[in-house]
């Protein structure tokens, strides 16, 4: 055998060695199943879509006022009207401390009240003679029966008359006052409620010595509630009185309350860590009685909302500089769509461009393997009921 015809065999065994390589390729190929991933879709469809303002953490349920009633006077407690829990109206009696001496000096102040009054029209009855005697003395002076001297004496006793009666007036209106303090010593025994409400905790018992500044009970005004919170100073401009807000409360999980923006703070306030943030407070219906002062909250301020358009599940869109895509089920592929968005929240983005009706977007997007023009199936469909966010 020649050498040349040697290297054209082995060349050519070499050759039929790779076609046979690539034919098992192909075959196991064909008989192996196709890789394809699963996936989570949803399909789009038109609903609403919120921009909404969050709470930077739960709120307080409080009351329109609340007031902690203390003890403005020194006394022993005679008698409690009221237990915790109960309703009252405003100017309601609610505590009374014990007042008999009080009670005593406005009966003797009463009585020196009269005393002064009496004092006061008898130095009047005694000007007015002085007066009169005054005048009968100039008419004798000025005929010559009356000395000057005799004139200056009845005089002197007409001005002492008048000094009197300026006393004896003076001397009533510090009665008066006398009255009024004791009289203001003695109201300061009974402790009545400021405003109409409801008692929410009694902290003295009957019997009990009282020192001025001591806690006597609280009050709240349960007629309306309110929800004070705070938000991130970024979202102070987007923010307007009357907006409608949802409340949200651990003790009723998923039930909305809907309430109104009713205040915004003029000033931005700054916490221990240097963050800025916008205390809000939204009012609630009058007949919310569900939600119990002192309770968390956490708001969701509706700044805008678009409805019945086309929207996707926000986790669904990618962002990369000014492109926003989304993978969307084409084909039984996965398959890159350039979109153009509109408002947003953490659930809901609604879409401009890009989609329409009835297609079906990934959701999934942290599956492995996942690109553009892979393979993919449905594990199931996403529920597009609204979740807490």
């Amino acid at each position: 055998m020649s050498p040349a015809l040697s290297r054209r065999q082995v060349w050519f065994r070499r050759v039929v060695q790779l076609v046979l390589a690539g034919v098992v390729v192909v075959v196991v190929m064909l008989l192996l199943p196709e890789h394809v991933i699963v996936v989570r879709t949803v399909e789009i469809s038109k609903g609403d879509v919120e921009e909404i303002v969050s709470s930077l953490q739960a709120g307080e349920v409080k009351a329109h006022r609340r007031a902690s009633l203390r003890s403005v006077t020194l006394g022993r407690v005679a008698d409690i009207h009221v237990e915790r829990g109960s309703s009252v109206k405003e100017g309601d009696l609610l505590v009374e401390l014990e007042s008999a001496a009080l009670k005593a000096r406005v009966r003797l102040a009463r009585a020196n009240l009269v005393a002064g009054g009496s004092a006061v029209r008898s130095t009047m009855l005694r000007r007015d003679a002085a007066g009169r005697s005054l005048a009968r003395s100039k008419k004798l002076s000025a005929k010559g029966v009356l000395s000057a001297q005799a004139l200056d004496r009845v005089q002197a006793e007409c001005d002492l008359a008048k000094e009197t009666v300026t006393a004896a007036e003076a001397n009533l209106a510090q009665l008066k006052a006398a009255l009024d303090l004791t009289v203001d010593a003695l109201d300061e025994t009974r402790i009545s409620a400021p405003f109409s409400g409801r008692i929410v905790s009694v902290h003295i018992e009957r019997g009990e010595s009282l020192m001025v500044g001591a806690p006597v009970m609280d009050i709240v005004d349960d007629s309306g509630i309110t929800v004070v919170a705070s938000v991130d100073e970024a979202d102070a401009g987007r923010l307007r009185e009357g907006m409608p807000v949802r409340v949200d409360c651990d003790a009723y999980p998923g039930r909305h309350f809907i309430g109104r923006l009713d205040y915004i703070a003029p000033v931005v306030l700054k916490d221990l860590r240097q963050n800025r943030h916008l205390e809000v407070e939204v009012s609630l219906p009058d007949d919310t009685s569900l939600l119990k002062v002192g309770m968390s909250a956490d708001i969701e301020i509706v700044v805008k909302k678009a409805t019945d358009v086309l929207n996707v599940p926000t986790n669904a869109v990618m962002r990369k500089g000014q492109v926003e895509q989304v993978y969307i089920l084409q084909n039984g592929c996965a398959r890159l769509r350039d979109i153009k968005t509109g408002m947003n929240n953490w659930e809901w983005t609604q879409v401009v461009e890009g989609l329409t009706e009835g297609e079906r977007v990934i959701v999934s997007l942290e599956t492995k393997g996942l690109a553009n023009g892979v393979r993919v199936r449905m594990s199931g469909v996403s529920s597009r009921q609204k979740v807490a966010y």
